[in-house]
């Protein structure tokens, strides 16, 4: 299963970044595909939150395109939305233990136990997935 990170997906939607290209058209790859894809509600939260920061985006998109764009996604047969199990709070706890800090890594814990959870691959740019010992981490860029 592919889990792809906020950023990957932020670079296939934001022209002005450098990583634009590559990202778009792995992410319109990904998405013509069947591998199972499985985003976390976390990445759909910084992906609509980034997206629509007007600080953050020259063109900012609004969260209705936001929300087009999501839903495109989800209609997908092989898209789905994932869910942690009852477990993943220690987990997601113990990541963070196991690093010996919190802060930024928090979000990446919590996408990490998601690639625990469906024994997905994480497809990012971010090399801090490599601090979660176990999770797998492709570069499409």
């Amino acid at each position: 299963m592919i889990l792809p990170d906020a950023n990957l997906l932020i670079y296939a939607y934001d022209e002005s970044s450098p990583h634009h290209v590559k990202a778009k058209e792995w992410w319109e790859t990904t998405l013509s595909g069947s591998t199972p894809v499985g985003i976390p509600m976390v990445v759909v939260l910084a992906f609509t939150r980034l997206m629509t920061h007007t600080s953050v985006c020259q063109n900012p998109l609004t969260v209705r395109e936001v929300r087009n764009r999501v839903d495109v996604w989800f209609s997908l047969p092989h898209v789905r939305l994932l869910q942690l199990s009852e477990s993943g709070l220690d987990s997601f706890f113990n990541l963070l233990e196991e690093c010996g800090r919190g802060g930024n890594l928090s979000t990446d814990a919590l996408i990490a136990v998601h690639a625990r959870e469906y024994s997905a691959t994480v497809y990012s740019n971010d090399r801090d997935f490599d601090r979660f010992p176990g999770i797998k981490r492709r570069n499409p860029l």
